[in-house]
């Protein structure tokens, strides 16, 4: 007669056996990632060397994603009884870190395979795994082959273009990199587009060939903007008390710099009389946070344009300017970096980025300016409100990427921050002025043909997309805006992020009355997917202080940061009362209509075609419409 004893642990070794036998071998491999075509830039050169050293991130996928929506609906929903009790970022980690049995298990794999445990760490999230190892193992691990790739540009990466993983864990990992990626890293601006980039902006740019226009009159808001011509337009008061708490960021990229004596002379004109010589952001530099002192639009413009507006318009708030990068212009500095930097929980490594889309440091110290020390993780605390004017082709980045990304600005949200972003500024086509072939490849600038590009991270249902508007030409104050004009706001579908509760009802109505008269060759018209932009602001012709004199700029980068300077300053509002920020923005938004002036008049052309109208209620080309501040301050306020 078999004991209890020895029968309990028979049938314990039969029940282990019998998962072993159940679960998948780790030696049984799917493929995981699969890039279909590589962009006609991009030209493979050689096979990779098996030696070559070479750092794997293995992304984990996080706990809890899919009830981001049900979190943000708690925190964010104005009619939520939980409305405004946002996270800490301590709570925020706890909640989305992935189990420690996806990790363990993801080890016991690479360790499976002869990876040292030395060469194994983790991040501090617990979300990402790093391997210190070679082409060839790496090739090994993940059932592929690395080659070299190079661009038109000149500049190379090693990638693969599929890659597997382990069945029995596959549910665990989200991406590995370097794999796939072949990311051009067009939200920033390199040395050697800075030319490319003046000659893009030089449409956009309107000398002013009889000096500057008074400071308070609004005799000429359809020709140029002045931060009198926003208070007049959106109801925004002037010179409000600084708070203690408040805050409210901009992210600028390197090269691109302000510079001290174009703020101080804009100021002097346009300050209301307020904002003393020498009133600078108070400077968070990110890895380097290197400031040129190169002159011209393409170094200073979009720097100095968002923050004469941002300043102006809060103070004597104070603006926080977080820099980023430093003077290693063959490797710039993306949004993750600065992510980084504000979230070390998010850093995708204990020591760096990844090689294929984020800047690297240390950078060679032989570079001048360039940034020896080692990646700024959690450095700086997130401000309430930030504003951001640069952006990507949606499709420039794999899908997994792209949704961790988002999700990031989702976790921004549920700590009470606003994340505002520019919608674009070339309509429906992407970066440049560029739409989709059918092999998924770009057409040249400006061509008549192609899919509509939608740009992120304006599609990221997380953040707010700000496009932008502009007076009728010679009609004053007080007339009903029309969508931007001097060029395209940015606005469509997404193609990867499905819609958001928040915007269900905008879409079904926007659908219901005006149908676009596009098919799916077109656009992603299932109407099940993320629209952009949320609301649209004045955007044409902003009067900026630029070497020593005053130029004229347009563009949705600078609609972004105005509507930033509300929202920061019914913050300061909400703050005075007793109340927490406003947090993620959206759910209010769209659940009150009211606060916004329709825009019904208007397109945002691109690929050969007109592109989207405005039409009444929410559209793809001004979004909900142009705020009243009054009245959104008001909403705010009667919440809790």
């Amino acid at each position: 007669m078999v004991s209890s004893g020895v029968a309990s642990r028979l049938f314990a070794a039969l029940a282990l056996a019998t998962a072993a036998l159940a679960r998948p071998s780790l030696s049984t491999k799917l493929t995981h990632e699969k890039r279909e075509v590589v962009h006609g830039q991009w030209t493979k050169v050689s096979r990779a060397a098996a030696d070559a050293p070479l750092t794997l991130r293995i992304g984990l996928k996080q706990r809890n994603l899919a009830r981001a929506e049900e979190l943000m609906h708690a925190i964010s929903n104005p009619r939520s009884e939980s409305y405004g009790q946002h996270l800490s970022p301590e709570q925020v980690v706890d909640l989305f870190a992935p189990g420690e049995d996806a990790i363990a298990e993801t080890e016991q794999w690479l360790i499976s395979e002869g990876v040292a445990s030395d060469h194994i760490s983790r991040t501090t999230g617990r979300n990402w795994i790093k391997v210190t190892t070679t082409v060839g193992k790496a090739e090994s691990l993940l059932d592929t082959a690395y080659s070299v790739y190079e661009n038109d540009d000149g500049a190379r990466l090693v990638a693969c273009e599929s890659y597997s993983v382990p069945a029995a864990i596959q549910g665990h990992i989200d991406l590995v990199a370097p794999t796939i990626q072949f990311d051009e890293r067009e939200a920033v601006i390199t040395t050697r587009e800075l030319k490319k980039r003046e000659e893009a902006l030089a449409p956009k740019l309107k000398k002013l060939p009889n000096g500057h226009p008074q400071a308070d009159s609004l005799k000429n808001c359809s020709e140029v903007t002045t931060p009198a011509c926003l208070r007049a337009l959106y109801d925004i008061p002037k010179n409000v008390k600084a708070v203690e708490g408040n805050s409210f960021g901009i992210v600028e990229f390197a090269p691109q710099s302000y510079n001290q004596d174009d703020l101080n002379g804009f100021f002097s004109v346009y300050g209301s009389g307020k904002i003393p010589n020498g009133t600078a952001p108070v400077f968070n530099g990110i890895d380097g946070g290197f400031l040129s002192t190169d002159s011209g639009s393409g170094t200073r413009g979009e720097s100095n344009l968002d923050l004469c507006y941002a300043m102006a318009l809060t103070y004597p708030q104070n603006v926080t300017l977080y820099q980023v990068g430093d003077s290693v212009v063959w490797q710039p500095a993306t949004n993750n970096n600065f992510l980084d930097a504000i979230d070390g929980s998010y850093c995708t490594t204990d020591g760096g980025d990844n090689p294929d889309w984020d800047a690297m440091y240390p950078h060679d110290s032989s570079s001048p300016g360039a940034y020896t020390g080692q990646p700024m993780c959690g450095v700086y605390n997130a401000t309430k409100v930030i504003s951001v004017s640069y952006g990507s082709n949606e499709d420039a980045r794999p899908a997994s990427y792209r949704a961790r990304e988002c999700a990031e600005y989702m976790k921004l949200g549920l700590m009470g921050v606003t994340v505002l972003f520019s919608s674009g500024d070339t309509g429906v086509a992407g970066l440049r002025s560029q739409c989709v072939k059918p092999d998924g490849s770009y057409t040249p600038v400006a061509a008549d043909y192609g899919r509509f590009n939608p740009m992120f991270p304006g599609t990221c249902p997380w953040i707010t997309s700000v496009g932008g508007t502009g007076l009728p030409e010679g009609k004053p104050v007080g007339t009903r805006e029309v969508a931007s004009y001097n060029f395209g706001s940015g606005g469509g579908f997404s193609n990867l992020f499905p819609l958001p509760a928040y915007q269900a009802d905008a879409i079904k109505g926007y659908y219901a009355q005006h149908d676009p008269g596009y098919n799916s060759s077109r656009y992603n018209n299932t109407q099940q997917v993320r629209g952009y932009p949320d609301v649209a602001l004045a955007s044409q012709d902003y009067i900026t202080g630029l070497d020593g004199s005053f130029m004229a700029f347009s563009g949705t980068s600078a609609s972004a940061p105005t509507f930033g300077a509300m929202i920061a300053l019914i913050n300061g509002e909400r703050l005075k009362a007793g109340k927490g920020p406003v947090g993620f923005i959206n759910p209010v938004l769209y659940a009150h209509r009211e606060v916004f002036t329709d825009v019904v008049e208007g397109k945002n052309p691109g690929c050969g075609t007109d592109g989207f109208s405005a039409v009444t209620g929410w559209d793809p080309v001004t979004g909900l419409g142009a705020p009243n501040y009054q009245k959104l301050k008001k909403v705010f306020m009667a919440l809790p």
